[in-house]
């Protein structure tokens, strides 16, 4: 799928732009790395599990097409079926 290959790449820039953030951020404020560890690790935590949260919705989202996909051409199928039976 053309859609999933580019949200994945997506996905690969929004870690990555996040990563270089962090980066920046901490060495910009050297004095600040041991008071707020923590803070820096939990708000680390908040967008990992969002971008699983939204990875996770992802796929789910594709299944479901995948699944409606499926469903409509059964039903153009047996249509098409049923019309050539009735004639």
């Amino acid at each position: 799928m053309d859609w999933s290959n580019s949200f994945e790449q997506f996905l690969n820039q929004v870690t990555e732009s996040q990563r270089q953030l962090f980066k920046s951020w901490t060495a910009a404020m050297p004095g600040m790395q041991n008071t707020n560890t923590q803070t820096m690790r939990d708000s680390f935590d908040n967008a990992l599990n969002f971008q699983q949260q939204l990875v996770n919705n992802s796929l789910e989202f594709q299944a479901l097409l995948a699944r409606l996909a499926i469903e409509s051409q059964k039903q153009l199928w047996q249509n098409y079926f049923n019309m050539l039976r009735s004639k």
